[in-house]
């Protein structure tokens, strides 16, 4: 008698157990956290600054609610017209698009402002394996289910959730041409304003070789020094993301795999050269 067919007939017939959104970051290391935290917190302020600071026309921000002292603060001094405008509106990717939980502004000129931008993918489906998906050079791996991925640092989506992006929406893709150049304007502008350390922190952290696994709801998103663990679409089989970095941090964790072995075979050019 064959019981594995009705078994899994009834497993799928089942609910999907779906957590609330959530998203927490843990570190590799206390050594890791003293000398990153503090850089990721920079940049993250960075993201958020340079956007009220360059906001010409108008535009609609989604900030954290612990900045908006500081922005409205920031804006009364350069003479920028700043509103908040309470919670932003949950979308299905909230949190892979680093949005819940987060408070609306706008800022510049009167005006609605210009409207947020926002992933476009299926709401079942995680906007990272969307994007990654689309890549027509991603190397596929594990019967198909992983993908490897490259691209510039100002596209880099995949810490979004924790407010490590350059905060000008969501990429059309992981070599977005439109990123590119306004993380080059991002440059430019924290150069303007004295800036350039945050701002060379906020690439550097884009740079890192970044992993990414989702299953039954959770992701769990890797780099060298932290991990984050956020909610995301039910899936019934493991999926990955690997996006290939250019830069190691400082205080990488070892490990035997995807981020880690990137670590140390850095070690071991480092003692070559």
């Amino acid at each position: 008698m064959n019981l594995e067919t009705p078994l899994t007939a009834q497993a799928e017939a089942l609910p999907r157990w779906a957590p609330p959104p959530f998203c927490r970051i843990s570190w590799s290391s206390e050594a890791a956290r003293s000398l990153w935290e503090p850089r990721l917190n920079a940049a993250r302020d960075l993201s958020e600054d340079m956007g009220l600071l360059t906001c010409g026309t108008g535009r609609l921000l989604v900030v954290r609610a612990a900045s908006l002292s500081r922005l409205a603060a920031m804006a009364a001094a350069w003479g920028v017209p700043f509103d908040s405008l309470g919670a932003a509106p949950e979308t299905p990717h909230g949190v892979a698009a680093g949005r819940h939980g987060r408070l609306l502004v706008r800022v510049g000129n009167a005006g609605p402002g210009a409207p947020l931008a926002t992933c476009e993918a299926d709401p079942e489906v995680d906007p990272l394996w969307a994007l990654a998906a689309a890549e027509p050079e991603a190397r596929r791996f594990d019967a198909g289910r992983g993908l490897g991925v490259g691209g510039h640092w100002a596209a880099n989506p995949m810490l979004a959730a924790l407010g490590l992006s350059i905060g000008r929406g969501w990429p059309t893709g992981f070599d977005c041409a439109e990123a590119a150049m306004q993380g080059q304007a991002l440059l430019d502008a924290a150069a303007a304003h004295g800036r350039e350390e945050a701002a060379l922190w906020l690439r550097e952290i884009l740079s890192w070789p970044v992993s990414w696994t989702a299953l039954h709801g959770i992701a769990e998103v890797k780099t060298p020094v932290f991990r984050a663990i956020r909610s995301t679409p039910w899936t019934a089989a493991r999926l990955t993301i690997e996006r290939q970095g250019s830069a190691m941090p400082e205080a990488a964790a070892r490990g035997l795999g995807f981020p880690f072995a990137a670590a140390r075979m850095a070690r071991r050019r480092e003692v070559a050269e």
